[in-house]
């Protein structure tokens, strides 16, 4: 009910934001990192920003293929207000996940660039010479950003993927 709430209260507030366009020049950019892994193993990916300056909000999906990797988890929070509880599962056995994120205070947050937002991790189920890619989507969870100035900002993304040693 909690996560219901909350993406309901950023949907609403990105119709809001999105009239007055879009206003960063500079995009910011999502990056999944690119690893290697053997089967049966734990791997956790790096997901990073460049850019992420004064931001409000963001959401989108995360997709990779579920004959090869198995959600086990995402931890290593650095952005305020970013839990667990931001996260949508029930996707995670056809292979995506959901992120809806609100800064709570409405002061908008700052990243470094080249900083790990957090890492999504997996059980390794694919065989050697096989891979997935870690995807960023807007299926099912649209793609969107917001500052600290009530606008949508660009955004530009990097896939990453894992391939099996």
């Amino acid at each position: 009910m909690k996560m219901y709430l909350r993406t309901i209260f950023f949907a609403f507030g990105l119709m809001l934001f999105s009239l007055t366009g879009i206003a960063q020049s500079t995009a910011i950019t999502l990056k999944a990192e690119k690893k290697t892994a053997s089967t049966g193993s734990k791997v956790c990916v790096n997901i990073s920003v460049d850019n992420f300056n004064k931001m409000l909000a963001t959401q989108y999906s995360l997709r990779w293929d579920p004959k090869v990797l198995e959600y086990t988890g995402v931890q290593g929070f650095k952005l305020p207000f970013l839990s667990k509880d931001n996260f949508g599962l029930v996707g995670i056995k056809k292979g995506f996940l959901t992120l809806v994120w609100i800064e709570n205070n409405l002061l908008g947050a700052d990243l470094p660039s080249g900083s790990t937002m957090y890492q999504v991790c997996f059980t390794v189920k694919g065989k050697a010479g096989s891979s997935s890619n870690i995807s960023f989507s807007s299926s099912p969870t649209p793609f969107e950003a917001v500052n600290n100035k009530e606008q949508l900002a660009k955004v530009s993304v990097v896939n990453g993927s894992v391939t099996v040693k």
